[in-house]
């Protein structure tokens, strides 16, 4: 059988071994549908992602550490801050008051000088006004002796009654004419023997209550409210019974005070004033020893 080149492809389709072999690896190369290319491609994407998240996880613990190291800062200046404005606001506020009781000092001590100076200015011509009036008293008295040659005892008596009913009266309507002066100066003789060392309350009781009557006559409700307020609360409950004993004068202000009262009481606006000191006063006579 002869052979013809029909038989044989042609040369440019002629391949090698080796060539074979390159196209079969290229081609298994390029197959994506190879099982081992795809586990291999899978498990690289895996570590991909696996160091995505220990990068991002790093990320975040270094911006929680970050901002707690923000928030601690943050937190101390804030306790900064507020001990260093606490201490500037206690010493202001000691300092404002320091201020005020001296101001209040100097004031309470201007007060008392011009008190002190009214009131004696006031006092010294009612006295000099009440000398008049004695002198005159009295020289109406020696005028009537001598026009009559002499009295009895009786009648002597009764000019004496007289003379002293008249000098009471005197001081009575010196008392209702200046009733608020009189009612600063008790009140305030009484307040600087409460404040006093040795505090003898009976004393103390005593003037509150001429203050009390004196405001009262003034109609100064708030004076006198405040003047029954230290009754009741400082001097009722230092007293006991020999102290009423010793002072009947307590009794007799307190009489005046009790009876003012009862007559100024409109629509019982001191009632119970009236009751504080009622109970003041019987606790403290039966009060063996001050409290």
């Amino acid at each position: 059988m002869r052979m013809t080149a029909d038989m044989f492809p042609p040369k440019s389709s002629w391949t090698t071994h080796s060539q074979r072999t390159m196209i079969q690896r290229e081609a298994t190369v390029e197959n994506p549908m190879d099982p081992n290319q795809t586990h291999a491609e899978l498990e690289a994407l895996k570590a991909e992602v696996q160091a995505m998240h220990d990068n991002e996880r790093r990320l975040m613990d270094t911006v929680k550490v970050a901002a707690g190291l923000m928030l601690g800062l943050v937190a101390i200046l804030v306790l900064f801050a507020w001990f260093t404005s606490h201490k500037n606001y206690e010493h202001d506020k000691l300092a404002i008051q320091k201020a005020l009781e001296t101001a209040n000092e100097q004031r309470y001590a201007a007060f008392n000088r011009e008190l002190d100076t009214t009131l004696n200015a006031r006092l010294t011509a009612r006295e000099q006004a009440l000398d008049r009036k004695l002198n005159e008293l009295a020289q109406s008295l020696r005028t009537q002796v001598t026009t009559s040659g002499g009295v009895s005892s009786n009648s002597l008596a009764q000019q004496n009654e007289d003379f002293n009913r008249k000098i009471l009266l005197m001081v009575e309507v010196l008392e209702n004419r200046s009733a608020h002066p009189f009612g600063l100066l008790y009140f305030d003789y009484a307040t600087r023997i409460v404040n006093s060392p040795q505090k003898n309350y009976p004393v103390a009781t005593e003037y509150f209550l001429a203050a009390s009557l004196a405001f009262l006559r003034a109609r100064d409700e708030s004076f006198l409210n405040t003047s029954l307020a230290r009754l009741s609360q400082l001097c009722f409950p230092n007293l006991k019974a020999d102290d009423f004993a010793v002072k009947p004068v307590l009794d007799e202000r307190f009489g005046q005070l009790v009876e003012a009262l009862d007559k100024a009481n409109v629509n019982g606006k001191h009632t119970v004033a009236l009751v504080d000191l009622r109970r003041g006063v019987l606790e403290a006579k039966r009060r063996a020893k001050a409290k």
